[in-house]
């Protein structure tokens, strides 16, 4: 058998996973992988597609159920085509009956590979793979390469080769084709009756610098970041990629599930590499410069925002930018003759970005959610149910089963359900001839 052939074979079995054993969440989780890893490309020219997923097919990615893969360039050009042909749902694995076993290599094996390993350390994993295969040293039947591959990295037999890339200046070429998201901390603020250090999220434009999306929060968290996107998606229409870091709120299942429904191209940029994000990090620069500096001391959440909206308006809209030596509203305005955005209505948003919780239902059909008691169809009784809602109204809550909305819920009202309670009672019976009454 040729090593195509074989490898063919051993790529088939290894995917083979009892993936017959997979609930509906397991499936939707390997879904949003997959989308992750091909959403960056999903607005660029098919040659930038292909150097993408080339450079995927070469490092080693993690799926729910599956664990560690290799993914081919052809399964990431097949993933991109249906996610285009069908949507969210061509992403998620169909049920299928086979089933395959991982397999064990010996010690002897093992030392087999370490020993190629130190001997050749300039070899390729798939060189290697060859090789053990021609000496009969991958076991019976053989591991397949992908295994290989797993064992190399795992245990650092072959040295890896470093960074390559190389850092250019770019800037994209109309309005929405690039949106930048980033949290910087700020002063602290009254909040209630304390004091918090209030968090800036902003949403930079790419082309024209203009500042899409912002508020001040008390927290860095995915409901600040939800609300901060809402807005601008509803005010300036959707964008084509969204450029973040890795975050806890940017690698949120929400956000990710949010952009896959939006058809949104979510960028994640290397860890630590803020200079990759430089627009927005200069625009916190001028923040710090020209608004914190000249804010009191003593101001309460609202009135940071309040004056923060005042200060773009005012001030760093109508200025013009050294990096474009123009105005960015001038830009923005210009750019619109050329850019059709597309746009979702505020119930469509409402829906792209609702807050997904769970709760196990009591005996009395209620539920507690942030201190509130909810009443749930009695068909409900202790099972667990999933709950959403929209990120700036967490009374709204809505029971789905299944991804579909069931009900609306609303608070326990305990004066009506005393009013409506009617115990049942038991029929009496008169039994004249034995002087008695039986329930």
């Amino acid at each position: 058998m040729s090593f195509n052939a074989l490898f063919c074979r051993n790529w088939q079995e290894a995917q083979t996973e009892r993936i017959e054993e997979m609930n509906d969440e397991t499936r939707k989780q390997i879904a949003l992988t997959r989308f992750k890893l091909i959403s960056p490309v999903l607005a660029e020219p098919r040659r930038a597609q292909n150097a993408y997923f080339r450079e995927q097919a070469k490092e080693e990615h993690h799926f729910p159920h599956y664990g560690p893969r290799i993914i081919k360039l052809s399964t990431f050009k097949s993933w991109l085509r249906g996610y285009r042909r069908e949507g969210f749902d061509a992403l998620m694995p169909k049920p299928r009956n086979d089933s395959g076993r991982p397999r064990r290599l010996s010690d002897l094996e093992m030392g087999a590979i370490r020993g190629k390993c130190k001997a050749y350390p300039h070899l390729t994993v798939q060189k290697l793979y060859e090789n053990l295969l021609q000496d009969n040293q991958l076991g019976t039947p053989p591991i397949c390469y992908n295994t290989l591959l797993r064992i190399v990295h795992r245990e650092n037999l072959l040295p890896e080769v470093g960074r390559t890339d190389v850092r250019k200046r770019y800037e994209t070429p109309s309005f929405g084709e690039l949106w930048v998201c980033d949290f910087m901390h700020g002063p602290k603020v009254e909040v209630g009756t304390h004091l918090a250090k209030s968090i800036l999220c902003a949403v930079i434009d790419d082309h024209t610098r203009m500042i899409v999306g912002h508020a001040f929060a008390a927290e860095e968290t995915v409901s600040a970041l939800i609300t901060v996107l809402k807005e601008a998606f509803l005010t300036y229409g959707l964008p084509k990629r969204l450029y973040v870091d890795n975050g806890p709120a940017f690698s949120s299942e929400l956000l990710l599930s949010a952009c896959a429904q939006s058809r949104i191209a979510l960028v994640h940029s290397k860890p630590y590499d803020s200079p990759s994000r430089g627009k927005i990090e200069r625009f916190f620069r001028t923040v710090r410069d020209r608004f914190l500096s000249g804010l009191s001391k003593e101001v309460t959440l609202d009135e940071i925002n309040e004056a923060f909206s005042l200060w773009l308006k005012e001030d760093y809209h109508h200025k013009v930018h050294g990096g474009i030596d123009e105005k960015p509203i001038d830009r923005y305005h210009r750019s619109l003759k050329d850019v059709e955005m597309k746009r979702l209505t505020s119930a469509e948003l409402d829906e792209v970005f609702l807050m997904r919780h769970e709760r196990v239902v009591g005996n009395d059909a209620t539920i507690s959610f942030k201190g509130k008691i909810y009443e749930v169809p009695a068909a409900y009784i202790r099972q667990r149910i999933e709950i959403r809602h929209p990120v700036d109204d967490r009374e709204a809550l809505c029971l789905f089963e299944n991804g579909a909305r069931i009900a609306k819920l609303k608070p326990v009202d305990l004066n009506e359900n005393a009013r409506t309670f009617r115990p049942d009672t038991a029929r009496s019976e008169v039994r004249f001839a034995r002087s008695e009454i039986t329930q």
